[in-house]
């Protein structure tokens, strides 16, 4: 028979769902890897009510059902439970959300204290609720720290609750999401199983093929140190010294996106930390979200939909040609996933909770303290233009906009907002010190100013 997918459906307050592959994968890396939060910072433009933003939270507890969801165990494995929305759930709330005093919400270096903080601090999945906010009050410059558990939802799931968030405070009704099928199966799978040997077939000459590329290679990265066990992480902020509008100058002027101008200068930041080793690559992973390979009308709004894939900075003469090399190595994997080539690897993948929590957690840790991840440079992430979290004729706005989130490998966020380029960076403690990611950013900065030197001769004529 050939393979039907099914439309994801609402599911009721008081129903169950099972954990997909990557909540799998967060719920047995969850203390060991760190408490896998995502919390984002977002300074406001202006005064906001206290009250306000409770309110606002409140409601978004109530219309997002996953926000109510509490991790149970059964017989064999977990699943996540939808809480009523009740007085219990009042009760975990009032717990959630809270003020924070004493912050100095004019000062990046405080709120990234603070975030750091906010960052490794645990979040109660077996009692509820999966998220926490804290209110640090200001009369100019009031800032909301909102942390969800990646378990609850993907970074797209993040971005649509901050614009539930800002919109609530615009006036505008929180729109409902309710929980939905949490299956990947439909974006991966071949539609009909007649199409299963080629997919495998095409995966088998792909990895192939990318061993005897990757074959001598030395992937750069900032890790100079290791410890058997994961420890803390740290969150820093940086804004690069190119406005906004000249990145998006730039990137037409190169005949390209800002997302892959932006890879290629993170690419040869990279690769200027090794500039005597011709075989030195920037290995940078990318997240691509399987919500546009469903079948039509199927896609799931709320969850964790997303994976990932690895492009390769190399030595390239020019921008342009690193500009050009990572463009078709994006566009390939984009192509395998179209192809659905990459059935059998991630159809593996879901098999591996079957092994249980306890072994799971075991292979992560085991992996850990005989460093057998594969190295990467970093894991890249863009949210490009954040404008769009503002509702129209907005009065409530925000001025900064940090996200963040734990990984076993660095992370470097991207996003623009009011003209300007920020890039939050995570990092894990016990692998990259302060002084590595100074260099690193210092010699991206040396990037993004050579880029807009060589495009100010151009501009003039």
């Amino acid at each position: 028979m050939p393979y039907r997918s099914r439309t994801p459906s609402p599911v009721s307050a008081a129903t169950t769902l099972p954990l997909n592959r990557s909540e799998h994968l967060y719920w047995a890396g969850e203390g060991h890897i760190g408490p896998i939060n995502q919390p984002y910072v977002l300074r406001f433009a202006g005064p906001v009510d206290e009250a306000a933003v409770r309110q606002a939270l409140r409601e978004l507890t109530t219309q997002v059902d996953r926000l109510r969801g509490v991790v149970e165990p059964r017989a064999f494995g977990h699943h996540l439970r939808i809480l009523p929305d009740d007085h219990f759930v009042d009760q975990l709330f009032a717990d959630a959300c809270r003020v924070q005093h004493g912050i100095d919400t004019t000062s990046r270096e405080a709120l990234a204290a603070f975030h750091t903080d906010f960052l490794n601090e645990p979040l109660s999945l077996e009692r509820g609720l999966p998220w926490r906010a804290r209110f640090l009050p200001h009369p100019t410059q009031p800032v909301l720290v909102f942390s969800v558990h990646h378990l609850i939802g993907d970074g797209r799931s993040m971005v649509s609750l901050v614009c539930a968030i800002l919109g609530r405070l615009n006036g505008h009704a929180i729109p409902r999401m309710a929980a939905e099928n949490p299956s990947m199966a439909p974006a991966v799978n071949p539609q009909r199983w007649w199409h299963w040997p080629g997919s495998i077939a095409r995966w088998w000459r792909q990895s192939r093929a990318d061993r005897r590329a990757a074959a001598g290679e030395h992937t750069v990265t900032l890790n100079r140190g290791h410890s058997p066990r994961y420890t803390t992480s740290t969150v820093r902020y940086h804004e690069l010294p190119v406005p906004a509008d000249a990145m998006k100058a730039l990137a037409k002027a190169h005949g390209t996106t800002v997302n892959t101008l932006l890879m290629a200068m993170v690419a040869n930041a990279f690769l200027a930390l090794a500039p005597e080793q011709p075989r030195a690559v920037a290995a940078i992973r990318l997240s691509v979200d399987l919500r546009r390979y469903f079948p039509e009308g199927q896609a799931p709004a709320f969850g964790n939909y997303v994976s990932s894939f690895t492009v390769k900075g190399r030595h390239q003469p020019t921008l342009a040609a690193q500009i050009t090399s990572l463009e078709a190595q994006v566009k390939d994997h984009l192509a395998r996933y179209e192809r659905r080539d990459l059935a059998l690897p991630l159809g593996f993948y879901e098999w591996l909770p079957l092994m249980g929590r306890t072994l799971y957690s075991h292979l992560i840790v085991r992996s850990k303290a005989k460093n057998r991840f594969p190295p990467l440079s970093c894991h890249l992430s863009n949210l490009g233009s954040a404008e769009f979290v503002h509702p129209k004729g907005a009065t409530v706005r925000v001025q900064e906009l940090w996200p963040a989130t734990v990984s076993t490998a660095l992370i470097l966020g991207a996003l623009s907002l009011n003209g300007q380029q920020f890039i939050p960076l995570i990092s894990q403690d016990d692998e990259v010190s302060a002084a590595d990611v100074a260099r690193f950013l210092a010699a991206l900065d040396t990037q993004a100013r050579h880029v807009l030197d060589a495009s100010r001769p151009q501009a003039a004529a």
